[in-house]
């Protein structure tokens, strides 16, 4: 066991890490709601070319059968609703001849009503009025829905904030990892004792006047001896284990193995399967690599990175006939007829990235979008919003506020979103400009994938 940090009380006991996990991740949603977005960015916050992949991918499936009933497609954990309105918007415009999208219905579900009244103001999403609806429930609870009666289903990034467990093995013996969540009481501004039960509770209302308490937590960690013959899936659990060296922690994605079974009772016999994006370790390669993360904190939410080999190994056990996995960027690249990374993967392998202070790198970030602004056009209009960092100098934040005014509503519609290796290399002009090199440039674009990594799974 870790030491205990200085000055830091606990606020409950050790548990096993998908306990501390899921109740954490029910007060960041809770408290937070659509201010959750201002902590990260996923590939489909602002940009619309992975759903458009998506949609392709589902018209080509289904414009040869055609049906006068509706197909259903549901999205579980919504985010702001774009993935679904670039979606809808993509198949509309593929189906000149009206055979898919008039019969297609898209449910949007997530178990925050925060969340889902914000998607509910998507102007984007509104458009297709009557061809969505939206459905409080979580992903691991889906019964109230009839069985086999869904044609699609989607998910971006919720795997990782599901219920997981972490696994190590030691000279034979397997090991669970447990986690207790300590503050520093100073950091509060109430008493600790009314806050270790609002904790405990998971008191949203007390809890919503105390926004820093969650990024303020240390996770204190230990390993202890566990049985896993019992687990639901164990066989394939323990298959991995032999593969996989000592003392490396395995994210074991119990939440995303009840998604999976859940998604196989829904879906009809001849569906398109369940479609599922997310961060993680790609294969075996990837989970025995020493050192390698295998969680994250984002202002207080603790998410697990996402075992996808074990994954499609429990896929198969659940009765999957087929499961394929793809790096997203591969994915998206195939219908772009040629590589893409995301433009802040451009933004680090600019030559002085690593020397530049935050602000300066804001500002290139900012330059950079310009540059490949001058080639790129994007089908929606969007404004992007690039506030400097507190503690940017004046010279500094005059200049970001003059960059990011003058942005093409038009251009690229966020730092994570997918640009093209045609759209850079027609840029090259004014990138050179920015102290870009060419060769830097290629690199980026076919390095070898890294050991954790966006993932594309498709379960049929």
């Amino acid at each position: 066991m870790n030491q205990n940090p200085q000055n830091t009380l606990p606020l409950g006991d050790f548990k096993p890490s998908d306990q501390w996990q899921t109740h954490i991740n029910f007060i960041f949603y809770g408290t937070l709601g659509p201010a959750i977005h201002n902590h990260f960015q996923t590939y489909v916050s602002r940009d619309y070319r992975l759903a458009h992949t998506l949609a392709e991918d589902y018209y080509q499936q289904v414009c040869d059968s055609p049906t006068q009933t509706t197909r259903f497609i549901q999205e579980w954990g919504v985010g702001n609703g774009n993935l679904a309105a670039s979606f809808l918007s993509r198949l509309k415009e593929l189906d000149a001849d009206e055979r898919v999208y008039p019969f297609t219905h898209y449910i949007l579900c997530d178990y925050s009503e925060e969340i889902l009244k914000g998607v509910r103001l998507n102007p984007r999403l509104l458009e297709h009025r009557g061809r969505f609806s939206t459905v409080r429930v979580d992903a691991s609870h889906l019964d109230c829905f009839k069985p086999q009666s869904l044609d699609k289903i989607i998910s971006n990034e919720i795997w990782d904030d599901l219920a997981t467990k972490v696994l190590l093995k030691h000279d034979g013996t397997v090991y669970e990892e447990y986690l207790q969540p300590q503050l520093d009481p100073s950091l509060v501004d109430a008493d600790f004792h009314s806050l270790q039960d609002w904790f405990d509770e998971k008191n949203l209302e007390e809890l919503q006047a105390h926004a820093s308490l969650l990024p303020a937590i240390v996770w204190e960690r230990s390993f202890q001896r566990v049985d896993i013959n019992d687990w639901p899936y164990h066989e394939a659990i323990e298959e991995q284990l032999q593969q996989c060296g000592d003392e490396i922690p395995l994210p074991i994605n119990t939440g995303a193995f009840i998604t999976l079974e859940r998604a196989h009772h829904l879906l009809k016999p001849d569906s398109q399967g369940y479609t599922g994006f997310d961060y993680g370790m790609f294969g075996l390669d990837d989970l025995n690599q020493e050192g390698r993360p295998y969680f994250n904190l984002y202002g207080g939410q603790y998410t697990f990175m996402v075992n996808f080999d074990l994954l499609a190994r429990v896929g198969k056990s659940i009765g999957f006939g087929q499961v394929d996995k793809d790096y997203q960027d591969r994915y998206v690249g195939r219908q772009l007829d040629g590589p893409v990374v995301s433009l802040v993967e451009l933004v680090q392998n600019h030559p002085q990235v690593a020397e530049m202070a935050p602000w300066d790198r804001d500002v290139l970030m900012l330059q950079t979008i310009h540059a490949v602004n001058t080639t790129y056009r994007s089908p929606y209009k969007n404004k992007l919003e690039y506030p400097p960092m507190d503690g940017t100098p004046k010279k500094q934040r005059k200049l970001i506020a003059q960059l990011a005014q003058k942005l093409n509503p038009y251009g690229v519609p966020d730092t994570v979103a997918y640009v093209s290796e045609s759209e850079v290399f027609k840029a090259l002009k004014p990138l050179r400009k920015l102290g870009y090199r060419e060769k830097d440039l290629q690199r980026v674009f076919h390095s070898h994938p890294p050991a954790i990594a966006f993932t594309a799974i498709h379960f049929r």
